[in-house]
């Protein structure tokens, strides 16, 4: 009878609505530098700093208000190729992303996903709303007085992605002349891990560093009279506020990004969660941030991650970032100058061992892959 038919497709419908309506989830994934003493990264403790924001917040303030509830979910991401926020974003497993200012133009680039806010970071006593490039060495290596004096030295940097901790200082060495895979003897990459490369400068066994003054003043505030600060600035200012301490250069922070086949609705109502957040809430606490702003501009990421090689163009002319984890991924965005090549890659993982340069476990590491064309060849020899 039709008036049945009429009634019991409208049960199936109410019945899907409400299926529907309980399964909606929306993931966040994140990525977070270790903290000092802290064991190597895993999702597990990166969730434990992340998720009472990006899970348990998010679903008290925004997903059971929605008009049809959800709730968020939080996973670590990008710590190795097991957790690539690639794979999971092409496989539909991510709809927000949080990262670093690479990550975010990154997946902006390659996604087209949509910045939505930018942490608000403590720096000393100042709430600052991006970050800073500190280029550093120690005061008591006299064999190292300005940027130039680098050249031949070892460099420790963190993560591909970083601003602060490698393409900041990549981008500001090279506009001086220094070009790390050319110049320096050493390039070591150990990613998440901030403090063993700090520690390593402190100890002499690395000459120079990239790091963030956010990170640095956080957690070895006592040291800082000890560092030699390279191209130092003092009183910069972002917003109004001038940076409370010398550095090389300001740099973009951290950002959450939105996939764009979230609601724009839902995309607003966590922005204003966000922003209204401050840092007496105990999930701000653990993530030893201030707040949250509208997003800022992230083109500056953009443009370094451009010309340092981790953004490039696939086959069919779209958009892809290197991975950051990988080895060799790092060497495929090495760049060389005109009048030098890149060594193939197998010889390019001997020749810190021929060097007699010792590579830490679980560190990526680089000994002049860029070398001297040979010059005055004939053609048959060539």
């Amino acid at each position: 009878h039709p008036a049945l038919w009429t009634a019991c497709g409208f049960v199936v419908i109410m019945c899907l609505a409400s299926v529907t309506a309980k399964d909606i989830t929306y993931t966040v994934g994140g990525w977070q530098a270790q903290t000092p003493g802290q064991a190597p990264q895993t999702p597990e403790t990166i969730a434990k700093t992340l998720a009472p924001i990006f899970q348990d917040y998010l679903t008290e303030t925004v997903g059971k208000k929605l008009s049809t509830p959800a709730k968020f979910v939080f996973r670590g991401v990008d710590i190795n190729a097991q957790t690539s926020s690639r794979d999971l974003i092409e496989s539909g497993g991510l709809d927000f992303l949080y990262t670093l200012s690479g990550g975010v133009a990154c997946k902006a680039a390659e996604f087209g996903w949509v910045p939505l806010a930018t942490q608000r970071n403590i720096v000393g006593t100042t709430v600052f709303g991006s970050d800073a490039l500190v280029v550093f060495s120690l005061k008591n290596n006299t064999s190292i007085k300005n940027v130039e004096d680098l050249k031949r030295t070892k460099l420790g940097c963190g993560y591909l992605w970083s601003g602060p901790t490698y393409l900041q200082g990549y981008q500001l060495l090279r506009d001086h002349g220094v070009h790390i895979y050319r110049d320096m003897s050493q390039v070591r990459f150990y990613g998440p891990d901030y403090e063993s490369y700090f520690q390593a400068v402190m100890r002499g066994e690395l000459d120079v560093g990239f790091l963030a003054s956010s990170w640095l003043t956080k957690n070895h505030p006592k040291e800082m009279d000890q560092l030699l600060v390279h191209e130092r600035k003092e009183g910069l200012m972002y917003e109004g506020v001038v940076y409370p301490y010398p550095v090389s250069k300001l740099t973009p922070t951290y950002g959450l990004i939105a996939s764009n086949a979230i609601a724009w609705d839902v995309k607003r109502k966590v922005m204003d969660a966000l922003e209204a957040l401050n840092a007496s809430h105990p999930g701000m606490k653990l993530m030893k941030i201030a707040g949250w702003t509208s997003t800022m501009n992230y083109g500056a990421a953009y443009t370094t991650l451009v010309n340092s090689g981790v953004i490039h163009d696939t086959s069919d002319g779209a958009k892809t970032c290197r991975d950051p984890y990988s080895r060799y991924d790092i060497y495929q965005s090495i760049t060389c100058p005109s009048d030098h090549y890149k060594v193939d890659y197998n010889l390019s993982t001997k020749q810190c061992d021929q060097a007699g340069l010792a590579c830490p476990a679980g560190v990526i590491c680089f000994c002049r892959p860029c070398q001297p064309k040979p010059k005055n060849l004939f053609s048959w020899e060539t």
